[in-house]
């Protein structure tokens, strides 16, 4: 029997070979393909840690600029620990005074071409760059971390005069940049010295901060002061002012509107339409008699109260012990209170504290330096001895009696009516004496404002 042969089912040899092959040859691409992958991973993992690095490194280098800026503005105060020192600021266009932060190890010299932290923006703002500037003294940062690995690496600051061409800013629109007259601040405005003579300076301070990995930072802050108040008088008030004295035996009530300075003197009083005093008052100034002087006052209280609560203390937060809110809130009262450190053997602590409400003070001792601001009627009874400026959006009453004195060292303004009685007692006194000298030094404890600011490229 012939049988028949199964037909076989074994592949050709070439057959297998050309699969095996492009098998092959897929798995290279899909292992090509995850190493490409993988390699663009870990680079674009290393690009993004060099640019986080870079961002973080430029921030702190910005930051370490701020801070600075924030050192010298700190420092410019007459009376912050380490202050620089009125004398030793600028006092012209051509000179410059550099803080610095400076070691043995890295030392810091603007000035200087061949330094790395040479400062090359001074000849851009000032013509003629050092070759025509007095450099003063520099100064040393005080920071905390000063000569330490931990110190803020801001290399210097730099305090100058601002012009209208350092600033590049046309501040009385002539289309003149001048560059040889400074410019001043009045508490609102900006103009040449020439043109508000009674202004503050406006100083420019600018700071270069270098990372350790040399990225760079330059910032700059326009600051100035808060100009002091000009009163009308020792006292002054568009108000009536009612004063009333003993009868008989000696005044116990003394206004006196000579600057007690040795400065210009004042009216006693400058207050609007308001009755004859009544008893033995003695009242002393540039206008004795009438005791009155009406005319307006060049700031009002409500304009100074504006433009200071953000610099002050909210008086709850200044003297907690001894100021509460009155029963139902509407209004603040204090026994004994103190309100900044009166000077003695010291130079005192002024304190700038805010009442945004009537406030009354009562007691036999209580005690202030610095600037009181009261956004509503004020009244005072009993000894209170205070130095500095004191200014109420409303009526003040002062009341004598027989627990204590009442002197105020400076100047008071209020918006409304003065009412002063010493007559209730003869064994203690009433006196407001005007004093330039300590009106110019509460406003010169105040910090520094900034009035513009800036990042400076390279």
């Amino acid at each position: 029997m012939t049988g028949r042969r199964k037909r076989g089912t074994a592949q050709p040899a070439h057959r297998i070979d050309s699969e095996s092959g492009i098998a092959l040859l897929l798995a290279l691409l899909v292992i090509l393909s995850l190493t490409a992958f993988s390699l663009s991973l870990v680079l674009f993992t290393q690009s993004e840690s060099r640019l986080s690095n870079t961002i973080a490194a430029q921030s702190q280098a910005y930051y370490a600029a701020v801070a600075g800026l924030e050192e010298a503005r700190g420092r410019l105060n007459p009376s912050a620990l380490g202050a620089i020192g009125t004398l030793a600021l600028p006092q012209q266009i051509n000179q410059v005074l550099y803080l610095v932060n400076s070691t043995s190890q890295d030392p810091v010299n603007p000035t200087n071409a061949s330094s790395p932290y040479y400062d090359y923006e001074y000849a851009q703002e000032f013509s003629g760059g050092f070759a025509a500037a007095q450099v003063l003294p520099s100064v040393a940062s005080d920071q905390p971390g000063a000569g330490t690995s931990y110190v803020i690496p801001y290399k210097w600051v730099r305090i100058t005069l601002k012009t209208e061409y350092a600033s590049q800013t046309d501040v009385n629109q002539d289309g003149i940049l001048n560059s040889t007259t400074p410019i001043n601040w009045n508490g609102t405005n900006q103009d040449l010295a020439t043109n508000m003579p009674s202004g503050i300076p406006v100083y420019m301070l600018t700071a270069l901060a270098v990372e350790p990995n040399l990225i760079r930072k330059m910032v700059q802050a326009e600051v100035a002061g808060t100009p002091p108040l000009v009163p009308a008088g020792g006292v002054g008030t568009p108000g009536s002012a009612t004063l009333t004295g003993l009868s008989t035996g000696s005044p116990n009530l003394t206004l006196n509107g000579n600057d007690y300075c040795g400065g210009q003197n004042l009216p006693a009083i400058a207050a609007g339409p308001s009755p004859p005093p009544s008893g033995l008052i003695s009242i002393q100034g540039s206008l004795p008699e009438p005791p009155y002087a009406s005319f307006a006052l060049p700031q009002t209280a409500l304009n100074i109260i504006q433009r200071l609560p953000g610099q002050a203390v909210p008086i709850l937060y200044a003297d907690p012990a001894q100021v509460t809110l009155a029963p139902g809130g509407g209004s603040l009262v204090g026994t004994n209170v103190v309100l900044g450190q009166l000077p003695g053997s010291g130079p005192g602590q002024p304190a700038v504290v805010y009442a945004d409400r009537p406030l009354a003070i009562s007691g036999s001792a209580s005690t202030g330096y610095g600037i009181l601001l009261v956004n509503g009627n004020l009244s005072i009874t009993g000894g209170f001895n205070y130095q500095g400026v004191i200014v109420s959006n409303g009526t003040v009453t002062l009341t004598l009696n027989s627990t204590g004195s009442i002197r105020i060292l400076g100047s008071l303004t209020s918006s409304g009516n003065l009412s002063i009685n010493s007559s209730a007692s003869p064994h203690t006194s009433l006196s407001l004496t005007y004093d330039s000298c300590v009106v110019a030094d509460t406003f010169e404890s105040l910090p520094l404002g900034v009035r513009s600011f800036k990042e400076l490229s390279f």
